[in-house]
């Protein structure tokens, strides 16, 4: 709008800062250009929306940046390369509690792998933590119990996760071979695992 002498008012500029996703800004009401200027892990140009609007009411504008990185998560027995892997399972991104579940449900293949791609990452130096919580296993091992948490250091990153193999509660008997139905009272059984 004109302002008297013929000049055209010019609105401020505003950098907003955003911790833990949140951010807020007394604006001035009408259209502004977005532009992300800093988000470590994320690729600046995807920002959308780039255009806001401040009406004369309190409002919310939702705005969102996609990361490039591509983590793959291998779940297996011994936790490292060259483990047997489980064959299928479930994994999701979390919060460092577990508590909150960030985007799909991920299906882990026949061969123990689980990707997720588009994942935000920092440097050796300044990694990108990102928290994850196994749901379901193959019916032959063990869910990982815990949260866990990987550190994204690069734009590609591998990780190991032990599954340790359920254990299958066995019942023996140990009886004289000479007077059938005879229990022998103090024995000890080894079991050697063939490999």
């Amino acid at each position: 709008m004109p302002l008297k002498g013929g000049q055209k008012k010019t609105m401020a500029n505003y950098n907003v800062l955003i911790t833990n996703g949140v951010g807020s800004e007394s604006m001035e009401p009408g259209t502004y250009t977005v532009t992300a200027t800093y988000a470590p892990g994320y690729d600046l140009t995807t920002l959308a929306p780039t255009s806001y609007t401040v009406t004369s009411d309190s409002q919310t504008g939702a705005f969102t940046l996609s990361a490039n990185g591509t983590l793959t998560i291998t779940f297996n027995e011994t936790g490292a390369t060259g483990g047997t892997p489980i064959t299928a399972g479930t994994v999701v991104m979390t919060d460092a509690t577990g508590e909150t579940q960030y985007g799909p449900v991920v299906n882990i293949d026949a061969n123990g792998v689980a990707i997720f791609d588009n994942v935000p990452y920092g440097s050796t130096q300044s990694a990108y933590t990102l928290y994850f919580k196994q749901l379901t296993s193959d019916a032959s091992h063990n869910v990982y119990p815990n949260v866990f948490a990987v550190g994204m250091g690069g734009q590609t990153q591998s990780e190991y996760i032990l599954n340790t193999p359920k254990m299958v509660e066995q019942n023996f008997t140990l009886t004289d071979a000479n007077y059938t139905g005879m229990p022998i009272e103090n024995a000890n059984l080894n079991f050697t695992a063939n490999a």
